[in-house]
């Protein structure tokens, strides 16, 4: 019998565009990386940008969810 799959959050969806190599085969590093949740997008030059950019979507998600609501 299959494991479950457990559902992946919603709002750790990005969509990723990835421009055209004129290089090596698998050496692209460039284009655009878009949070779906927020709509916040950048274009990236480098896998260290792409990475950087959803690190720091993904916390401010984390600490958004963590901060306690008003009233409490």
């Amino acid at each position: 019998m299959p494991k479950s799959v457990l559902p992946l959050p919603s709002d750790h969806a990005f969509v990723l565009q990835l421009k055209e190599s004129h290089g090596q085969p698998g050496t692209t590093r460039a284009g655009r990386v878009e949070h779906l949740a927020s709509g916040e997008a950048m274009r990236f030059t480098s896998a260290a940008e792409f990475w950087d950019f959803v690190d720091e979507v993904l916390s401010r998600q984390t600490r958004k969810a963590k901060r306690p609501t008003q009233g409490q």
